[in-house]
């Protein structure tokens, strides 16, 4: 079962030539970080696509990510594994690592469907950038949907026996507070990346909640925290923090993105 590209063309270059062009222009180009858990942006590439690509290329990452990314359309599974086949991409088709994927469905919540991920962005932006700087490249891609605390405590747990295993990495895709002004998107995001850097997803979560920080993915971004640190990771990296008003030129209403890597 081949995961057909829903986006491409209109969040990313559809053409190979184009896209491995604007890899190469954003890519980092010094010592890679090793990496148990990394977040990246997951808006159009001409806004926030080189924060995703210096962070994803400065990251040293297994051959095997577990991919969660936020469920926008509201279809499918509150947990959603798309658990078989490969995901289509300029470069090549990105194989399911169906293994791993199954696993994941036994020991957690998270279920096997599709419906949640057909017309989803959120994960799909990041499947070429991790196929050009790795060929070889795994995933096991999930989306999701609103969840309480109880529920991303209790994933992020079952997930941590994947994060802390050999051979797999565990990346987040969630943009950072939306369409308020400059000013204000940069205190608020900087209050939750302040959380994503101590590897605290209850103090993430929290955060998020009273400050009204309108982050669409913080229930993954918590639940891979609390993966994160129980599998053993403390210290975080910001790679990079811009807002959209770089490119719009407009700082009434941003939207914010981050880079973090996780050791």
């Amino acid at each position: 079962m081949i995961r057909k590209a829903a986006v491409a063309g209109y969040f990313y270059p559809d053409g190979k030539e184009e896209l491995a062009s604007f890899m190469e222009a954003h890519k980092w180009t010094g010592e890679k970080t090793e990496a148990s858990f990394v977040l990246i942006p997951h808006a159009g590439y001409v806004y926030s696509g080189a924060t995703a690509v210096k962070t994803l290329s400065k990251a040293a990452l297994s051959d095997t990510v577990i991919l969660l990314g936020v469920n926008h359309t509201g279809f499918g599974e509150p947990l959603a594994v798309w658990d078989k086949g490969a995901w289509e991409t300029p470069f090549g088709d990105v194989p399911v690592d169906e293994a791993l994927s199954s696993a994941v469905i036994r020991c957690s919540a998270a279920v096997s469907d599709i419906v949640a991920h057909v017309r989803e962005h959120s994960v799909e932006t990041a499947v070429p950038i991790l196929k050009y700087f790795n060929p070889k490249i795994k995933i096991v891609p999930i989306t999701v949907m609103g969840m309480s605390m109880s529920a991303i405590r209790a994933f992020g747990t079952d997930l941590s026996g994947f994060a802390g295993r050999e051979g797999c990495s565990l990346i987040v895709s969630s943009d950072m507070n939306h369409y308020e002004n400059e000013e204000i998107t940069n205190k608020k995001d900087f209050l939750a990346i302040e959380q994503i850097l101590a590897v605290d997803g209850e103090a993430l979560y929290d955060t998020v909640m009273e400050k009204d920080v309108s982050m669409c993915g913080v229930y993954p971004a918590a639940a891979g925290l609390i993966a994160a640190a129980k599998a053993g990771a403390s210290e975080g990296e910001l790679v990079e923090h811009t807002t959209s008003g770089a490119v719009s030129g407009d700082y009434d209403k941003v939207v914010g993105y981050a880079g973090i890597i996780i050791k």
